[in-house]
């Protein structure tokens, strides 16, 4: 295969996932918890926990779906220049006295590497002072 051919594929290959990424949409009913996880925890009840959440959602992120009846919120990061976007899917758990909240995160379009890390513990940090600042109140 010669250079400009190896070039056209690539772009068609990027172009092909810029797509996908752009119009990916998430859903309750599609994405589920995922084996990578960052759990928080917070002192507050679950119901409270999750209205933070949909309510108050951290700079940068949007609110793709929700689900009241079982505190599911599916969180969205917008592509950029260095990645295609994720999603996060958000468990909100009732545990002991306060509530326990597992985020996920699910690839817009096919990734891998620090980044995806990187995202999904800047999301975590950026929840975890959402939850310390409305505890503080």
């Amino acid at each position: 295969m010669d250079f400009v051919a190896f070039v056209a594929v690539a772009v068609a290959i990027v172009l092909v996932q810029l797509l996908v990424a752009f119009t990916r949409k998430g859903s309750v009913a599609t994405i589920g918890m995922t084996k990578q996880r960052i759990v928080l925890h917070a002192a507050a009840p679950p119901d409270v926990v999750y209205s933070w959440l949909t309510q108050h959602c951290p700079a940068g992120y949007s609110v793709e779906d929700a689900d009241p009846a079982r505190r599911i919120v599916i969180l969205s990061s917008r592509t950029t220049l260095f990645t295609l976007g994720f999603f996060y899917p958000t468990f909100v758990y009732a545990e002991g006295g306060g509530t326990r909240v597992a985020i996920g995160i699910k690839s817009k379009a096919f990734q891998y590497g620090p980044l995806p890390t990187r995202d999904h513990r800047k999301l975590a940090q950026a929840l975890a002072s959402l939850i310390q600042n409305h505890e503080g109140r």
